[in-house]
């Protein structure tokens, strides 16, 4: 069973006076329920509701060198509200990670000169906490064996379908909510 909160625990968890979040409540603007003439809470629907006060846009980085299949992850990143830049040379990549702050990239990984397995592994040199998101046509190849060695990724299989690809981005942008359950509840569970 969930835990329930107090007015006074849920302003704690929030870090806030119990003004504002008398405020907030009045103004309908927070989840709650009353327990007789008490306000109750929940963690999770106020974990929920956090996350839904948070901007979602992302800086999404896309390196493909194939300029329909760009095209085509350009219109379906930005109908989701995230911003993009899109790289198909060399050139255009040294220095770009270190000049934007990207939040998602999304690559090709027969990207050619240098090759997107290189790219991946100057990625993870640089920022190894990035989200990869691999797009490959064959998804048991060597090649994406060789990238699964370098660390967690994501992958799609081209073609990428919009709606794979929105169910993915929202799995990328959600926040990592910790379930309540400690480490070694976890172990036992798996």
């Amino acid at each position: 069973m969930e835990q329930v909160l107090t007015l006074e625990e849920a302003a704690q968890y929030l870090k806030v006076a119990k003004p504002t979040l008398y405020r907030l409540l009045e103004d309908g603007k927070i989840p709650a329920f009353k327990v007789g003439n008490q306000w109750r809470f929940t963690r999770e629907l106020i974990d929920k509701w956090l996350w839904d006060q948070l901007p979602k846009k992302k800086n999404v980085l896309i390196l493909n060198d194939d300029e329909l299949v760009s095209t085509e992850l350009r219109r379906a990143i930005s109908s989701e509200g995230h911003d993009i830049v899109s790289v198909s040379g060399i050139r255009e990549i040294d220095g770009l990670l270190d000049d934007t702050a990207f939040d998602i990239v999304f690559l090709d990984l027969t990207l050619a000169n240098p090759g997107g397995l290189e790219v991946l592994r100057e990625i993870r040199k640089q920022k190894s906490d990035l989200p990869v998101v691999i797009m490959i046509g064959y998804p048991d190849s060597e090649l994406m064996n060789q990238a699964l060695d370098l660390g967690p990724i994501s992958v799609l299989k081209k073609p990428v379908g919009k709606k794979q690809l929105v169910d993915l981005l929202s799995i990328l942008v959600a926040p990592q909510l910790n379930s309540g359950r400690g480490k070694k509840q976890a172990a036992a569970a798996d």
